[in-house]
């Protein structure tokens, strides 16, 4: 017999590598073995020797993985903030790539989200919304194309449109059909209307401006101007652009000699300055900060004011020159945090307020020619997101063959494009002017002679509408004006019918009867 292993011989092989049922595994180790082939497996030594070496090494990397612990922390930290990392990354649960609201707070809770994408998260829903946008409404009885919209101010079913030959229209397209129940008949070719803003305090008026070269407050409910508020009687010289201050009772006008003129909102003038060296194509006060305003100009200037200190054009407090005339300048509508510019070529800009500094150029084809009304992008009232009409140029980088001209979505704070929404009953059309509602869930458009106003239609809409189809497949619920056509009454059971149920119960009653008598015999 071999002699008995130590202690420390137990303690060297008391953790083998495989498990194995064999007794060799049991027996003392040996130096010098037959070289026989059961034998052979225990001629391993060196082998052992490298084991403990690899063990030491493996030891060694342990301590330096629990050193290096804390760095890759900060690593795993740095790369939460990576997109492509997180999109790419699988896990069980929901998946980092998912932008909805409730996965947003689930995630967030328990800490596998970044916090950077709750802007994604909040768009999803309106988003939503507004992908299933129809054409809900639609007026077309402008003899010219139209050229200014405006939402009334408390009631989120009217609105207020202006057109090329100085029409304006107060239009409740919920009760009034397709017929408004305001219009007040303009001028002609020389009347167009440029600016329309609705008064706050008394929202039955409204402030044009003209280039006929009048700024008016007409009186929208009974269709008649109120009172004249400016005028340059010159056909040289007109009113372009205009915004109210509600808290301040002021309104501030700007003409196409770049000089901008301040005035109570009864009319009263309280001073005139030259802010720019061309025409004033918009104006507009800060929602958030109510001293300052900003100016849009054909001389390619974006420029930032206060109105406390205004004395020459260079009394600015931010100016920024654009490669392109600015058709317009609009403060986002959920806290006024970002400011939207809109050129005449291809470039809307978005700014960061209150230091107004660049934060995102986007690239977005809307050229303008003589008889197009400007394009101009505008915000969404929920959250910061662009709308904006495509008008598709060849000279685009990205144009493509037959492209649509379609109402664009971007999302204001990364630049993205978020969808591009069109309808059959306007795909042709170039889409100059969008402006949403104050609930987010009415779009007024407006393209050449045409307005319309889109409503979202929900799937439970189109169950609704399939499950009312008649025998032919035609649906109850295709009428633009909203009258529903009445169902048909359902067939009334015929004579026929009657007779022919009656016959087989007499039938059934006489063969049993037939059988009980062949039973009994």
């Amino acid at each position: 017999m071999g002699r008995p292993r130590s202690v420390k011989e137990k303690s060297s092989r008391q953790v083998p590598q495989e498990d194995s049922d064999s007794d060799d595994d049991f027996e003392p180790r040996k130096q010098f073995t037959s070289p026989s082939g059961s034998s052979r497996k225990k001629m391993l030594p060196k082998k052992k020797a490298n084991n403990n070496k690899e063990n030491l090494q493996k030891g060694k990397q342990k301590r330096a993985d629990q050193k290096a612990k804390p760095v890759q922390e900060e690593k795993r930290e740095e790369f939460f903030w990576n997109e492509n990392i997180l999109r790419n990354h699988e896990k069980r649960g929901v998946s980092y790539s998912s932008c909805h609201i409730v996965h947003y707070l689930r995630n967030v809770t328990q800490g596998t989200q970044p916090v950077f994408w709750q802007d994604q998260a909040l768009n999803t829903p309106v988003m939503h919304t507004n992908k299933r946008l129809r054409v809900h409404k639609t007026y077309l009885g402008f003899d010219r194309r139209a050229t200014a919209l405006a939402w009334h101010p408390t009631n989120p079913n009217v609105v207020a449109v202006g057109s090329k030959g100085g029409d304006i229209i107060l239009w409740n397209y919920q009760a009034d059909g397709n017929k408004p129940r305001t219009f007040i008949k303009g001028t002609g070719a020389n009347g167009s209307i440029q600016a329309l803003k609705f008064n706050t305090d008394n929202p039955n008026l409204a402030y044009t401006a003209s280039i006929n070269g009048n700024m008016e407050c007409q009186d929208v409910t009974r269709g008649s101007c109120h009172k004249v508020f400016l005028s340059t009687g010159d056909c040289d010289h007109w009113y372009t652009s205009l915004d109210v201050s509600a808290p301040g009772k002021v309104i501030i006008v700007g003409d196409n000699k770049g000089y901008v003129n301040m005035l109570t909102q009864d009319g009263e003038k309280l001073w005139t300055k030259r802010l720019h060296q061309q025409k004033v194509t918009h104006i507009e006060f800060c929602p958030r900060m109510q001293w300052c305003f900003v100016t849009a100009s054909v001389d390619r200037s974006l420029k930032v004011w206060d109105i406390r200190n205004l004395k020459s054009r260079t009394s600015c407090l931010y100016s920024h020159m654009h490669e392109r005339p600015v058709n317009s300048a609009h403060f986002s509508r959920t806290d006024g945090g970002r400011l939207l510019t809109t050129d005449q070529h291809s470039e809307m800009r978005v700014y960061s307020c209150p230091s107004f500094t660049l934060s995102r150029t986007i690239s977005h084809p809307h050229r303008q020619f003589q008889h197009l009304t400007p394009i101009k992008a505008t915000w969404h009232p929920l959250r910061d997101i662009i709308v904006v009409g495509r008008y598709p140029d060849p000279a685009f980088p990205d144009y493509v063959d037959n492209e649509p001209r379609t109402v664009d979505f971007f999302d204001g704070a990364t630049g993205k494009l978020l969808h591009q929404h069109m309808d059959r009953s306007c795909d042709n059309k170039i889409i100059s002017l969008n402006l949403f509602n104050q609930m987010g869930d009415a779009l007024l458009s407006s393209a050449a002679l045409l307005v319309w106003v889109w409503k979202p239609k929900f799937s439970c809409d189109a169950t609704k509408s399939s499950s009312n189809l008649d025998s032919e497949g035609n649906s109850d619920d295709d009428d633009d004006d909203g009258n529903d056509k009445p169902k048909r009454p359902r067939k009334k059971k015929t004579n026929t019918t009657a007779t022919k149920k009656s016959k087989t119960l007499k039938e059934t009653k006489v063969v049993r009867g037939m059988m009980k008598i062949d039973k009994k015999r």
